[in-house]
């Protein structure tokens, strides 16, 4: 399932804000840090502080938003707190205005969309990756031991253009979250092997392993164009 998770990591001069995605309004008087572990996030109102903390950043792990989408997720981030820091590994939030972008859904059938319907297709149609490996599952030759599910990595690069083609602004902020934060890691095949590597195997024991799956990290969220804000 996509696991886009939110996070709380405070961050103060000098720390470091790699694991965090810093999405602020387009005036920077109020921010919203997301990562990937509860409670999920922390919210910033004082324009000095979040000025520091988006220069000191990965740019690719910026975002800026308009006012009322920034007011979305403050309201999460808000709820989530509530929770407190007693979650499950696994869990996290549905981000807002979606029914498919978090750990598990919010619809009641498939055909159920949220606001931000164009995101929301993209996350259903990953959630519906038809090759996965559950959580504590081991298969052709890998095992995850990740509290959430790892697809495969066409699923994962099919999912990263879905965003990128819709290029808006929640779309490109979730993926800085799934692909630049959460960093997440994928599975492959390892066809073709060389032939340098089948020496020593017979015909039959090398297929085998040559058709084995390895892990490898998705590649990095980047927007394609200028922002749609169509």
């Amino acid at each position: 399932m996509l696991a886009i998770l939110l996070l709380l990591i405070p961050i103060l001069s000098g720390d470091n804000t790699e694991a965090s995605v810093l999405v602020a309004d387009n005036t920077m008087s109020r921010m919203v840090e997301l990562n990937a572990d509860a409670p999920f996030c922390a919210l910033y109102t004082d324009r000095g502080v979040i000025q520091k903390m988006v220069l000191g950043a990965d740019p690719k792990k910026v975002r800026q938003m308009s006012s009322n989408l920034v007011a979305d997720l403050e309201e999460t981030c808000k709820a989530s707190r509530e929770k407190g820091k007693n979650q499950p590994p696994g869990a996290g939030l549905i981000y807002p205005g979606t029914k498919w972008c978090g750990p598990g859904t919010l619809a009641t059938s498939y055909d159920d969309l949220g606001q931000h319907r164009g995101e929301d297709i993209c996350c259903r149609e990953h959630d519906h990756c038809p090759i996965t490996i559950p959580p504590n599952t081991c298969m052709n030759g890998i095992c995850n031991n990740a509290p959430f599910t790892r697809s495969h990595c066409d699923c994962d690069a099919k999912f990263r253009r879905c965003l990128q083609n819709l290029n808006s602004e929640v779309a490109n902020t979730l993926g800085a979250l799934f692909f630049n934060v959460v960093q997440v890691t994928c599975f492959k095949e390892r066809r073709p092997c060389s032939q340098w590597q089948r020496t020593g195997y017979t015909e039959s024991v090398s297929n085998r392993l040559c058709s084995q799956y390895k892990f490898r990290p998705s590649d990095k969220y980047v927007p394609l164009m200028p922002l749609n804000v169509n």
